[in-house]
């Protein structure tokens, strides 16, 4: 066996699938009738400054791997950032171990080549060569340059909560005994500071703004970043509560994203098996506004969650969980769709210290035909949310109640900010009354919505 590098330094992809190949035979001869190896190996920088000055700086290097056995159609797993080969032999040793204290179940099975299919990976663009060859000083100059630029915007700003900027590169391989074998390789880079405007009385108002994306000329120039999160600061100065009322409410797009952040569990083949989805048994009907289409996409090049391949190494697609209003899908990992007699949706979700488990890679809601402008001036009386706080969300019944922030509407203009309100519905309720879809859709993230107006809600204030 070819040892890892003594200086816990950074395996590259191939050496990783050597590695997850060896795991494999090590639990093979252990006992195991079928076995699989996930492993990762990351590099990560992050510094955060605040007051002009370093706060924090923390550079890692992460190596890890998960080892997954099946013993009579039982299942055991167990992790380790130890790679040698005497640790393998351990790791091999105690899973098969407790695959023979667990209970069998006839859904236990890893994919096979037959339902990867033969299709060759796409090309996602997922690695930057710049942000490989970026330097350290740079990353920390940007993060300084974001907290002097945002305190400069305007003079009620005197100081922040910190700005941050980190990096992140690195593979990831999996390797089953049935013959399939994958790899992958990705950079992220993100940034964001959270300026703090006087709203007078020692009273403080916040403002945040930043962005996670895989390559480095896909960041919005720092001096943006940083006059955006002030402004979303200095806007909030003089906000007050309205008093409790059912109107229309805007959501932005930071709380729309949030908000089908929240959602996503209702379309988990898991709940769906459990009945606890507040989407069971409604499978093809229309739950929403035919304006809404909601999409979870693990091929969109360039995209901080796209991979080529899910958890479990099947391959990733587009999948149309919301079609013009209409519930079209359920997400599935290998597991549950055997459960279900369905097939996997290339939903697994891992990382090498944990089992796969059903979740989504870039989700979003597809972007309409009018701007936030227009939007805006549909509303005759509601609130424009686009910050929220406590409370959350009930992901049996699809509750939804926020403690939250924003803008009161008069006549389709924002009149003055405002804060201490809740805001409640149900998500059914919510999809169904989508009134307006906006053509502002970005990622800022792996989940993204344009603006969504929501014909009714409660306001609750005081």
């Amino acid at each position: 066996m070819s040892a890892p590098p003594r200086d816990g330094g950074p395996l590259d992809a191939a050496a990783l699938q050597r590695l997850g190949t060896e795991a494999v035979e090590r639990a093979q001869r252990a006992g195991a009738e079928h076995a699989e190896a996930c492993l990762e190996s990351l590099r990560s920088f992050t510094v955060r400054v605040n007051g002009g000055a370093i706060e924090n700086l923390k550079q890692s290097v992460t190596r890890g791997l998960g080892l997954r056995v099946l013993v009579g159609g039982a299942q055991g797993f167990v992790s380790s950032t130890d790679l040698t080969p005497a640790s393998l032999d351990e790791l091999a040793r105690h899973a098969v171990a407790l695959a023979r204290f667990s209970t069998p179940d006839e859904a236990n099975a890893f994919p096979t080549p037959a339902d990867a299919g033969d299709e060759p990976p796409p090309d996602l663009e997922l690695v930057d060569p710049a942000l490989l060859a970026w330097p350290a000083e740079r990353r920390i100059e940007m993060a300084l340059t974001l907290e002097r630029v945002a305190l400069g915007c305007d003079p009620r700003i005197q100081r922040t909560d910190g700005a941050s900027v980190s990096t992140r590169d690195g593979h990831a391989a999996l390797v089953n005994s049935g013959g399939l074998a994958r790899v992958s390789s990705g950079t992220t880079v993100s940034a964001h500071v959270v300026p703090l405007a006087a709203d007078g009385e020692g009273k403080q108002q916040t403002g945040w703004y930043g962005m996670v994306k895989c390559r480095l000329d896909e960041l919005e120039d720092p001096e943006a970043i940083a006059r955006e999160a002030a402004r979303r600061a200095v806007a909030r100065i003089g906000a007050r509560q309205v008093p409790t009322a059912r109107v229309p409410v805007i959501l932005s797009p930071d709380i729309a994203a949030a908000w089908i952040g929240e959602m996503l569990e209702a379309f988990s083949g898991e709940a769906h098996l459990k009945r606890t989805s507040w989407l069971t048994d409604r499978m093809g009907e229309t739950i929403a506004a035919a304006a809404v289409t909601l999409v979870d996409d693990g091929r969109l090049p360039r995209a901080i969650g796209s991979e080529p391949f899910d958890g479990e190494g099947l391959p990733t697609r587009r999948n149309l969980l919301i079609e013009r209003g209409r519930f079209a899908t359920i997400l599935y990992d290998h597991y549950h769709a055997r459960r279900a007699g369905a097939r996997s949706t290339g939903s697994a979700v891992r990382g090498y210290s944990s089992m796969p488990g059903i979740g989504s890679h870039n989700l979003y809601v597809e972007a309409g035909g009018e701007s936030p402008e227009a939007i805006l001036a549909q509303v005759d009386r509601g609130f424009y949310m686009d910050d929220q706080g406590s409370y959350g969300f009930n992901s049996t019944t699809g509750d939804y109640s926020f403690q939250a922030q924003g803008f009161w509407i008069e006549r389709g203009a924002r009149t003055f900010p405002v804060e201490g309100v809740t805001v409640a519905s149900n998500s059914l309720e919510m999809l169904a009354n989508v009134a307006a879809v906006g053509n502002d859709l970005r990622f800022l993230g792996s989940v993204a919505s344009p603006t969504l107006l929501i014909s009714e809600m409660t306001i609750s204030g005081g």
